[in-house]
């Protein structure tokens, strides 16, 4: 097992994020940023660079190429690693826990707000699947973006302000606290994942399916967006002593004057129905459902 990110951020030092932060800065201009060009930048002694970027190949936070000229670029880690930096710096963060999640384009940790209340931060990693199944599923412009590490900032800021707009209209999603790089701190709801759960009461589930709808229908009314790749993956049940349902993951979020969204809209609530009902008994109309979420707009 390797050594954990926050590991890896009590083993930096001052240079070690000067260098880290430079290559960030750098790569807007150079793929792989030149080592001429890093040794001028930081005035830091040949010594200590050499030290810094051995440091950060190991750690993996760069990776270097050779031909035509010694370069270097940042990884995922390595990004990773300066939000944490900022988080720690900005006082937002008192302690980084461990990884709770890895999907495909993200990972997801476990981090203590100063304020001692417990949170998660999400690292977007967009392109560990592929290009082609990035581009079918967001709905963005990619001739603006130059490199993965640009499109999971973009990303990354794109899903917190949606989040905060669902929160703030009062959504069941969690709370949104700070973003910043590929990433964004929100609440952390204590709870399990809907495909988690072993054995759904017919009455919770109905409990659940209606906090779903009332998302989905604030989503749709007040936002104007579905949320894209809604399924039982994404689909918090609290643990309090009645269950509430939230949603999480919302960067594949589509525009309702998308052609395509109401198809999207009813397979994913199709999907749903059929997972519910196969759990729990509940018997799901999704016209019902969708006459619902759209709640007058559109003539109905």
């Amino acid at each position: 097992m390797g050594i954990s990110l926050k590991e890896k951020y009590y083993n930096m030092d001052t240079n070690d994020f000067k260098v880290l932060s430079l290559i960030e800065r750098l790569m807007k201009k150079y793929g792989f940023v030149p080592l001429e060009l890093i040794e001028k930048a930081s005035k830091l002694p040949s010594s200590s660079i050499k030290r810094t970027i051995q440091k950060l190949l190991d750690f993996h936070l760069i990776v270097s190429e050779t031909s035509p000229f010694y370069g270097y670029q940042l990884t995922f880690d390595g990004l990773d690693m300066l939000s944490v930096r900022f988080y720690f710096n900005k006082n937002i963060i008192s302690d980084l826990g461990h990884k709770i999640n890895t999907g495909k384009e993200s990972d997801i940790y476990i981090a203590q707000l100063v304020s001692g209340k417990e949170s998660v931060i999400k690292f977007h990693r967009e392109g560990r699947t592929s290009f082609k199944a990035i581009k079918r599923k967001r709905e963005f412009d990619f001739k603006k973006w130059i490199s993965w590490i640009d499109l999971s900032k973009k990303v990354a800021l794109r899903e917190f302000k949606i989040l905060n707009e669902l929160w703030k209209n009062g959504a069941n999603v969690p709370e949104p606290i700070y973003s910043n790089r590929n990433s964004f701190i929100m609440e952390k709801i204590d709870g399990i994942e809907l495909y988690k759960l072993k054995y759904l009461d017919k009455e919770i589930a109905k409990i659940i399916l209606n906090d779903i709808i009332i998302t989905l229908r604030i989503a749709y009314t007040k936002i104007g967006i579905i949320h894209g790749d809604l399924s039982p993956y994404n689909i918090i049940v609290s643990n309090d002593e009645k269950p509430r349902g939230f949603i999480i993951d919302w960067p594949q979020y589509v525009r309702i004057k998308n052609k395509n969204s109401d198809i999207v809209l009813k397979k994913e609530l199709e999907y749903l129905a059929f997972y519910l009902h196969k759990k729990s008994g509940v018997e799901v109309k999704v016209e019902e459902l969708i006459n619902n979420i759209k709640g007058g707009i559109d003539g109905r």
